[in-house]
């Protein structure tokens, strides 16, 4: 059997879409599956976080069952969810890297918000003590009836209960203030 160069070359554009992509030398995986039972997640979209204009500080993958460009249904949807972090400083101290979080969770969100919330931002920020290393991986994930489950460096430090601290956390990277407009834009698969 002979195939027709055209089949070839379909078969090549979409083997090639479903490869990975590349970012300052780092690859994301354009699929991950949360766990061994979990569903596969795809990647929505890829962005290079930069502090200072200048210093390339981590690159943000975000994956949903069902992708999107809508920031307000992604954040709506009750599917499971990841925010995967690799890290490009050659060392951070972990605190300091919750403390960015901080900051950015406290501009998109209300006051009266961030009281209700106040618990499991505690948690969270506890969950990151030591250090980080370049290429150090920090994955936020979302599981719908469980919560957040935050695992750096490959181990799990724990799961905040509920949906409401999760999409909390996701508006610092496509809520209305976002860490950069770029990088909501890039992760949103809008650019």
């Amino acid at each position: 059997m002979r195939l027709s160069p055209i089949y070839v070359l379909v078969l090549l554009l979409v083997s090639f879409g479903l490869q990975a992509r590349t970012i300052s030398d780092i690859t994301i995986a354009e699929e991950v599956r949360m766990d061994t039972d979990g569903p596969v997640l795809n990647l929505n979209g890829a962005a290079l976080r930069r502090t200072y204009m200048i210093v390339r500080t981590y690159i943000g993958g975000l994956y949903l069952e069902n992708p999107t460009h809508n920031g307000a249904r992604i954040i709506e949807s009750d599917e499971h969810k990841r925010m995967l972090f690799h890290v490009l400083l050659k060392r951070v101290t972990a605190r300091k890297i919750a403390r960015a979080l901080r900051e950015a969770l406290v501009v998109n969100i209300s006051r009266e918000e961030q009281e209700r919330l106040e618990p499991q931002i505690k948690q969270f920020l506890d969950m990151f003590q030591g250090k980080l290393y370049r290429n150090d991986q920090v994955s936020i994930d979302y599981i719908p009836g469980l919560g957040t489950k935050v695992s750096i460096a490959g181990v799990e430090k724990g799961v905040i209960p509920g949906k409401r601290f999760f999409d909390a956390l996701l508006s610092v990277w496509i809520g209305n203030e976002p860490v950069s407009e770029t990088f909501k834009n890039n992760i949103l698969g809008i650019n």
